[in-house]
């Protein structure tokens, strides 16, 4: 099961007392405030690593106005989905008129509608690259709503040593998915168009803009954000270190004194032999 902590003896399942059955020290107070000062120790010790960590983050968050504008900003791309992403008019078919726009919102309330309309009005204007067109703007709105969310989560890192080019790399896709999904609307308008000139006329929504924008403005604040390098500031840890190197000190000492009280018992008895 385990050792005696002063004997070694190894204890047994039967050996359920709280004393030794060998030497019969306590097994539950032999040692206990050295045991408690080690944990004290080791309490203090994470804490002085953990508390630059937890510098970092606050200071990412709030440590200038522009981490705070950072923060503002990153949530953007999400409102600006809810803002109409796609105008879409569709009269004279063989379904209802559609007269209606396209954004978040929308796509979440009534997804089954969404994805009827992307799947027969292209099969109905006879445009496979349509159909396909048209998903991959649904994808780009999964894709620009959920970086939003992820950049706000590695927001917290950002002055880690590869923050910066993390926060680049986030803000560059999302603005890469509005691109996308604008170019794809686009030509999807015209593909349906083309084919149904008297009954369909589309046209990108200002929401599909401005998520393009504002991720060129998450990347526009995170570049003003280095450029300035504000120093982190870091809690005055010196405290815990100086009472820790106090009790190692202590603790070297007397185990120093302890070893040469042994020597010296030890050479007494070899004396006397």
């Amino acid at each position: 099961m385990a050792n005696c902590p002063k004997c070694g003896y190894k204890l047994r399942m039967i050996d359920v007392k709280a004393d030794c059955p060998k030497c019969g020290v306590n097994l539950i107070y032999y040692n206990h405030q050295e045991r408690l000062d080690e944990d004290a120790d080791k309490a203090e010790e994470e804490m002085i690593n953990f508390q630059p960590k937890i510098d970092r983050v606050k200071f990412a968050f709030k440590g200038t106005k522009l981490s705070i504008a950072r923060i503002i900003l990153i949530l953007i791309p999400i409102g600006m989905l809810f803002l109409p992403l796609a105008n879409i008019s569709c009269v004279g078919l063989p379904y209802h008129d559609i007269d209606t726009s396209f954004s978040l919102m929308s796509v979440i309330n009534d997804y089954e509608a969404v994805l009827n309309f992307g799947l027969s009005l292209p099969q109905f204007a006879d445009s496979t690259l349509a159909m396909i067109l048209f998903f991959v703007c649904l994808l780009c709105i999964v894709i620009a709503a959920l970086f939003s969310l992820v950049s706000l989560v590695a927001c917290a890192f950002s002055c880690s040593p590869k923050g910066f080019k993390r926060n680049i790399t986030l803000a560059s896709i999302g603005v890469a998915a509005g691109v996308i999904g604008n170019i794809s609307l686009a030509i999807f308008n015209s593909q349906l168009h083309a084919a149904l000139p008297e009954n369909y006329t589309g046209s990108n929504g200002i929401g599909a803009i401005l998520v393009v924008v504002a991720y060129l403005l998450i990347i526009g604040v995170n570049v003003l954000i280095k450029k300035q390098n504000v120093p982190v500031k870091y809690k005055d840890v010196s405290e815990y270190v100086e009472r820790m190197e106090r009790r190692r000190k202590e603790k070297a000492e007397l185990e120093a004194k302890a070893e040469a009280l042994l020597n010296a018992e030890k050479e007494v008895s070899v004396a006397a032999e």
